[in-house]
This record gives structure tokens, C-alpha cells and sequence, in this order.
């Protein structure tokens, strides 16, 4: 047992004697707490935080700066109980925004689910706008995030919600709020009718869109007719000094829903060049659900490709990818890591392999040379009458030999790590199942695809991941720890 008496003023007044204790500095406490906060198993650090916080007034303002820095609230149908909850707990506390749970949340998520009826009502009664208000004050030591999703429910189709029809009261808050300049992240998700100058007036710098819909616009066009054409040329005439003409986004995570170029030009005729827009892009999230998306997904690679260092790309379509010249093959200079996720596979022809999808989609990008480390995560549909559960059965039609031929070109030489997931939508029979023998035959069966790459390439380190789970798969799952990993060099 860990037994803490903290320095006189963390604990307590200082006409308090403390002579006979043993005093440890506020600093090692604070190094204390700040590794409790790393434990990789979530319900054990909530855990010990929560014991912490109870040994003593400053052991509990750094605990709770780790326990309610990140906020997740979901209502499910009500659509006001835990907001409501949230709300009294914080006004509860006449000091909240200055030392109690207001002033630590530096994260917020509000997933709504249900029927508009409901899920509008802590946006009418002010609830919303009451708590945002708490937490996301200018006086507050940001950065500050707010994720505000409102998806239907399962299965139940409903137009997204209508942003037009949101009190004022709710709307001038969100703006303020906007024009924090500690507010730097957004995630909106499943709402309609959205202004094009959403972000004119905000600091946003990473942006995370799902299923929206701006106003009176096509949400098919990715960018105006005017500047759609000679995307790839050097065009000196382009100013990437001036101040004001962009939202200054250098993260984005989106489905290709909107329009991007509407959301980032700030500018009164629309007619920003998309050069400009994305020139401080460092960080692209994109996930596809058709082959449209690609060629919208490569139309940002081209205008933000001298800036780009990161870049996920999760695939929810088995449609192919567009054939490109050769010509038009794209340089990403700072490139330094690359994700491609399959996240989901043809039931009705579960043996068709996604490998030689992927492997297309990096002979798009020609050139690497500061690209350190590739990620590829595979879903390996199995039928589940499948009886033995082999692993030579289940990698059947799964050539892996493409994987190999393409990581040993020269294109590849600064690569230093290759990771490569596969998730299976395996369910263990009744009687049992070795997991472990399943293991190692996943092991000796893949392995031997990866001898050209690893002879090519001395510094490289292959890494094979074997994911088991069952019936659901998402992209946030994909991040978990997985208990089934081989490493190998």
C-alpha cells in the first residue's frame, strides 16, 4: 500500500502543524499521479485516480485533472437525463469552474440517439448551452475539445438533424464558443442544413466531420468549377502568406459528406485556391464508402501534398480503385506514416481478397522518402458453419505474396516498420477452441510471405497482428492493445 502525506500546502492551511509527518513534495506527487494517469487499463487508473483523490485537497485537484479532463455523455432515446445530470453536478459546486469539475474538462462529447423530438430538447431547454458555457470558458487553460453528435437509432432511418431550427440562445453560445481561441477541435456528426461560414470566425484546427449537410448546397461537389481544373501545375500566383482567407485546419478527419472547401474558404467569392486551403494539413483521416470518394480523397492529397505527414484511410467499400496515369502518380515529401483499414468485406463472395485493392492504392503514391512506418489492417470474413477454423482455410484466396513484391521496391528503402492487422470475424465453437495453436498456425502461415521484404530492407521491422474478435468491428477498436500480437525481425 502506497500511504501519501502531502506538504502542509497542498494539504491543508498552514497554521495546521505537520512537524511529525512525513512531508513529500507537492512535485512527487505530482509525478505520482501523472503515471497513475498512463496505466493502460482504463478501469484500474479511474479506479486508483478515485482512491488518490481522497488522501488530500491537492491529491484530489490532480487526480481530478486526469479523471474529468475527457467527458463522454450518451443519451439513449431520453435525450435529456445524463445531460441533465451533467449540468446539475456541475452547478452543484459554486466553485466548479474555477477549481471543481468545470475546470478540468478539456474534452466533451455529447452523443444524442433517438428521435428528433427528444434528442432537441437539451438544445431547447438550455441545457446545452448552460454546461458549454461552465466549461469552455476563455479564462479556462484550453486546448478545449467538443464532439456533438445526434445519429438515429439503430436501424431507424430520419433526416439528419436540422441545425436551422436550434434556439438562439444555443447558436450564439456554439460561436462564442468558436471564437475561443483555446477551442481548437470539432467533431460534428448526423446534422443538416449547416451554414457554409460555420468555422469563418473560429480557431478550429482539427475537424472531424460525419453525415452532414450544408445549406443549399450540393454535397456531391467537392470544389467549384472555377479552380477544379489544373490542380497538379505549380501556379506562382498562389500567396501562401496571407492571414485570414482559411480556416486554419491541420487535422481532418471526414466521410467526404460536405463540401470541404466550402467549410475552410473564409474568402466572399468563394474562390479560394484549394492549394491554399490546405496548406497547413499535417493529419488526414478519410473514410470511403464509394469510388467516388476516391477521387475526392485524391483531389486533397494533390493540394495538400507538400504539407501531409500522416494520412488513415479506412475503407468501407469493395468497390476498385480508379485507374490514374502514370503521369498523375502523386509525391507526398513529408509523408512520414500512412493507415489503410479494411473495414468491411463482401459476404456474398467472402473469398475475394481486398490485397490487390490496397497494394493499388499505394502505387498511387510514388514517392516516399521520409516514410517511416505503414499500417494495414485486413478483415478476414469466415463463414461460421466454417468447421475446423483452419488457418490455411480461412487465408484461402488471401495472397499475401503482393504485400511482399511491393515493400521491397527501392520507393520503400527509409521504411522502418510494417504493420499489418488482421481482424477476424471468428466465433469459437461450443467444445472450445486453442486460441494459442491458432496463434502460432497464423504465424507459420503468414510469415513465409514476407522473406523478399525483410531481405530488401535489413532496418525493417514486419509486425504481424492477429485481431479475434466477433460479430463487430470499428474503426476505434482497431487502436486497442491486442493480446494476440507477433513480432518478428
Amino acid at each position: 500500500m502506497l500511504t501519501i502525506i502531502c506538504a502542509p500546502s497542498a494539504l491543508s492551511p498552514p497554521t495546521m502543524s505537520s512537524s511529525s509527518q512525513n512531508v513529500v513534495p507537492a512535485e512527487v506527487i505530482d509525478l505520482i499521479v501523472d503515471e497513475i494517469a498512463k496505466f493502460s487499463d482504463d478501469r484500474m487508473k479511474k479506479k486508483t485516480l478515485a482512491s488518490l483523490a481522497l488522501v488530500s485537497w491537492y491529491c484530489r485537484s490532480r487526480a481530478h485533472g486526469h479523471l474529468f479532463s475527457s467527458l463522454y455523455i450518451l443519451d439513449y432515446q431520453n435525450g435529456r437525463q445524463r445531460v441533465q445530470a451533467l449540468l446539475h453536478l456541475i452547478e452543484a459546486d459554486p466553485q466548479s469552474e474555477e477549481s471543481g469539475i468545470a475546470s478540468y474538462v478539456r474534452s466533451l462529447t455529447i452523443q444524442l440517439i433517438g428521435q428528433t423530438n427528444k434528442i432537441r430538447i437539451p438544445f431547447d431547454d438550455g441545457s446545452l448551452a448552460r454546461i458549454f458555457r461552465k466549461i469552455f470558458r476563455k479564462q479556462n487553460k484550453g486546448p478545449f475539445s467538443l464532439s456533438l453528435l445526434c445519429p438515429p437509432r439503430e436501424g431507424i432511418v430520419r433526416k439528419p438533424f436540422d441545425w436551422t431550427t436550434l434556439n438562439a440562445d444555443f447558436l450564439s453560445t456554439f460561436y462564442d464558443l468558436l471564437g475561443n481561441p483555446s477551442f481548437d477541435t470539432l467533431h460534428l456528426a448526423h446534422f443538416g442544413k449547416l451554414p457554409r461560414n460555420l468555422l469563418h470566425h473560429s480557431f478550429i484546427r482539427n475537424l472531424k466531420i460525419e453525415k452532414l449537410h450544408l445549406d443549399d448546397i450540393d454535397n456531391d461537389e467537392e470544389i467549384p468549377e472555377e479552380v477544379r481544373f489544373g490542380l497538379l501545375e505549380d501556379e506562382p500566383g498562389i500567396c501562401m502568406s496571407d492571414e485570414g482567407q482559411a480556416v486554419p485546419l491541420e487535422s481532418i478527419d471526414t466521410d467526404h459528406s460536405v463540401p470541404l472547401l466550402y467549410l475552410i474558404d473564409k474568402t466572399s467569392q468563394k474562390m479560394l485556391h484549394p492549394k491554399f486551403a490546405f496548406s497547413r494539413l499535417n493529419r488526414l483521416i478519410v473514410r470511403i464508402t464509394s469510388a467516388h470518394n476516391f477521387v475526392k480523397t485524391r483531389w486533397i492529397f494533390v493540394n495538400a501534398a507538400s504539407t501531409l505527414k500522416r494520412m488513415d484511410i479506412i475503407l468501407f467499400t469493395s468497390d476498385e480503385l480508379p485507374e490514374h496515369e502514370a503521369s498523375e502518380l502523386l509525391l507526398l515529401p513529408e509523408l512520414q506514416s500512412i493507415s489503410i483499414i479494411q473495414n468491411s468485406t463482401s459476404y456474398k463472395f467472402p473469398g475475394r481478397s481486398r490485397i490487390p485493392q490496397i497494394c493499388r492504392f499505394m502505387e498511387h503514391l510514388t514517392l516516399h522518402p521520409n516514410l517511416k512506418e505503414v499500417k494495414i489492417s485486413m478483415f478476414l470474413y469466415s463463414h461460421p458453419d466454417l468447421a475446423s477454423r483452419t488457418a490455411a482455410e480461412i487465408f484461402n484466396g488471401h495472397d499475401l505474396a503482393p504485400f511482399d513484391q511491393l515493400f521491397s521496391r527501392s520507393n520503400f528503402n527509409g521504411l522502418k516498420r510494417l504493420i499489418i492487422r488482421f481482424m477476424f470475424n471468428l466465433i469459437p465453437p461450443r467444445n472450445g477452441w486453442d486460441l494459442r495453436a491458432f496463434q502460432e498456425a497464423c504465424r507459420e502461415h503468414v510469415r513465409r510471405f514476407f522473406e523478399l521484404s525483410e531481405a530488401s530492407h535489413a532496418a525493417l521491422i514486419v509486425e504481424l497482428q492477429f485481431d479475434i474478435r466477433t460479430i463487430r468491428f470499428d474503426y476505434e477498436q482497431i487502436s486497442v492493445a491486442d493480446p494476440f500480437q507477433l513480432i518478428f525481425t
